[in-house]
């Protein structure tokens, strides 16, 4: 990962290198599902302590902070955004943490994680759909990836591919901008069924 796009979050933040304790590159860019005109988004553990979970901007630039006691906290509720950081691809990863971070999986609490996440994500997307039909097939993609992540954790301990989920959003883009009923009929018993598998597997230990 370059040092400028490293340099850049430095100065948004406003702090030194030595108090990075992680940071990674997230969402679209790298899944695949990134235009030109996507924003940059990461997320950055910092070792001050204290630190609680926040967001920061610039122009172009998403950035979730987090203290070490935060992630870990979200790698012990087994959060599928921080497992995405935890098994990111060597090149998405900023700053590798020193000791890595400890994440033992709980089929059942992911399941629950994974499930919560997804449903508020449907729901944001319908709620606001009429509105804003653009930024809620987001959500809905969201809504969909994210049981996808967590079926492949459950199943092999990692996330090992990121797009594969990305089939869902190219299938969003083609629908309807007035009709959220549409969405409901083509991916909602998809959606289910990915939670099914997950509730079942939440069951093993």
């Amino acid at each position: 990962m370059s040092d400028d796009v490293l340099g850049r979050l430095l100065a948004v933040l406003r702090v030194p290198r030595a108090e990075i304790r992680a940071a990674y590159r997230v969402g679209s860019r790298v899944y695949g599902t990134a235009g030109p005109a996507s924003d940059e988004d990461f997320l950055v553990v910092l070792g001050k302590p204290g630190q609680r979970q926040d967001l920061a901007f610039a122009p172009g630039l998403n950035i979730v902070m987090h203290g070490v006691a935060t992630f870990e906290d979200a790698l012990e509720d087994q959060s599928v955004f921080a497992l995405e950081c935890q098994f990111a691809p060597p090149a998405h990863v900023l700053v590798a943490p020193r000791p890595p971070f400890r994440f033992t999986l709980d089929r059942k609490k992911l399941a629950s994680s994974a499930i919560g996440r997804s449903t508020a994500d449907w729901q944001k997307a319908k709620k606001r759909f009429v509105d804003e039909p653009g930024p809620s097939r987001k959500k809905a993609f969201h809504a969909l990836r994210v049981p996808v992540f967590a079926l492949q954790v459950a199943k092999t301990g990692k996330i090992t591919d990121y797009a594969a989920a990305n089939h869902f959003l190219a299938e969003l883009w083609e629908g309807p901008d007035d009709d959220f009923a549409w969405y409901e009929e083509t991916f909602g018993k998809a959606r289910e069924a990915l939670c099914a598998e997950l509730t079942k597997l939440g069951g093993k230990r």
